[in-house]
């Protein structure tokens, strides 16, 4: 029966078909697949998902582009050298290349030590009534902390710093002759340069300095763009000086900057400190170049060429001051105080209200007592022009003579001029407080021009 059956499906076949199964399997057949080598594993390999994906990968086709990409995967992902990241990052590492040394515990020099002790940290008066910016700081550090970093920053930055009453910010009341300026570039050009090829090769360049907020000195577009026109610190006339020598086009002489990270931020406070050092490097670089060139034959006073800058991360806020000595550019704080407790609030305040003091007091008093003899200087051809939107490339053709090299000479053996010029009513005292609370006078201004 079994027979019969398949005799009859041999029987029942269509006529062509016995020939087309020999035809197709002649063209299967045709090309025989080249022999794939035989790999076995060795007894004594153990039986693991390892091996065994070991062994699924020998017998695939070196055409499977899944295999392809197996094996070229290990070359791809070759580390770089941890050193030397090929980034615009600027980290420690990076910094300390270029001679930015970032809280390395450095001793400050001995006229700026005596200035931060006797001028910025001294402790505010007792008797002036507290302002509430404190109080409503630490009652805005819960909501800022869940915010992005500009919207967190928005909430405790205006109670934290100050604004210019060119600002017209209703929420603070002003002070006089300064404006804060959010994200703004400073000029490359004072930005430290690579001690030498290797560095720069290396390294590539420090990123743009660029803070997240910068106070200085404002200007006269700004100033009279409000109803009455705002004081200004600088005439016409110097301003069209300093137009030549531009760190930004934005704010004059910046005295205080500040850099911010939240926690939902993918930076840290890390981040916060190396970029404020960046950008306190540049601008103690563009002081310094300034009492260069107006005073030639000495060298500029530390204190004179210090900057100071904030740094914060809702949780805990860092004071710090710059300078430069033979050595490089050094950044070190000189306070750090949480955002949690009211009363540290109002110490870390009461040492950036003294900073705001110091930048309406002496240091525009010399700034200003140092235009004429810039002036000369610059009319002899000295110095490089510097104006906003001009390339570093540019200015090194222009000035290089004055690109910075470090001192020879010891930066904490001189001393402070002799003759100093006094205000005539004593140290400005300019606080930003609340709106409707005046705490401070600010009558006793230097000789300003509308």
């Amino acid at each position: 029966m079994f027979p019969r059956k398949r005799a009859r499906s041999e029987t029942c076949a269509a006529p062509g078909s016995a020939s087309l199964r020999l035809t197709k399997r002649r063209a299967v057949c045709s090309s025989p697949p080249s022999p794939q080598p035989q790999h076995t594993l060795k007894p004594s390999l153990p039986l693991t998902q390892q091996n065994l994906q070991a062994l699924e990968d020998s017998q695939k086709s070196p055409s499977d582009p899944i295999n392809t990409d197996h094996t070229l995967r290990p070359a791809m992902s070759r580390p770089s050298s941890p050193t030397r990241p090929n980034n615009n990052l600027d980290t420690s590492l990076k910094l300390a290349a270029y001679q930015i040394l970032v809280d390395y515990g450095h001793e400050l020099p001995l006229a700026l030590k005596e200035h931060v002790s006797t001028t910025i940290l001294v402790p505010r008066d007792p008797n002036v009534p507290l302002s509430p910016n404190a109080a409503k700081i630490k009652q805005q550090r819960r909501v800022a902390t869940q915010q992005n970093e500009r919207n967190g920053i928005k909430r405790i930055e205006p109670y934290m710093l100050f604004r210019g009453a060119a600002e017209d910010d209703p929420r603070v009341s002003a002070a006089p002759l300064v404006y804060s300026k959010d994200d703004i570039n400073l000029h490359r050009y004072f930005l430290p340069p690579a001690p030498d090829k290797t560095v720069k090769e290396d390294w590539k360049e420090l990123s743009q300095p660029r803070p997240d907020t910068a106070i200085g000195y404002v200007t006269r577009r700004d100033a009279q763009s409000t109803e009455p026109p705002s004081l200004t610190a600088f005439t016409a006339r110097e301003e069209r000086l300093l137009d030549a020598f531009c760190l930004t086009q934005y704010l004059l002489f910046p005295f205080l900057t500040s850099q911010w990270k939240t926690p939902n931020s993918n930076e840290n406070i890390s981040h916060a400190h190396n970029q404020a050092a960046r950008d306190g490097a540049a601008i103690v670089n563009y002081l310094y170049e300034f009492y260069s060139l107006a005073y030639p034959d000495q060298k500029p006073v530390v204190v004179d060429t210090a900057h100071y800058s904030l740094t914060c991360d809702l949780h805990t806020a860092q004071i710090w001051v710059h300078w430069r000595d033979e050595e490089g550019h050094h950044m070190e704080m000189i306070y750090e105080f949480s955002l949690r407790k009211e009363n540290e609030i109002v110490e870390g305040r009461g040492i950036l209200k003294n900073i705001l003091s110091h930048a309406l007091g002496d240091r525009l008093v010399k700034i200003k007592d140092a235009l004429p003899a810039f002036e000369k200087s610059r009319v002899r051809g000295k110095g490089p022009t510097v104006r906003a939107g001009m390339s570093t490339s540019t200015l090194s053709e222009a000035g290089s003579e004055f690109r910075f090299q470090l001192p020879m000479t010891p930066g904490s053996s001189v001393s402070e001029p002799t003759k100093r010029r006094k205000l005539a009513e004593g140290r400005i005292a300019a606080v930003v407080e609340a709106k409707g609370v005046d705490t401070d006078s600010v009558n006793n201004l230097p000789d300003l021009c509308l």
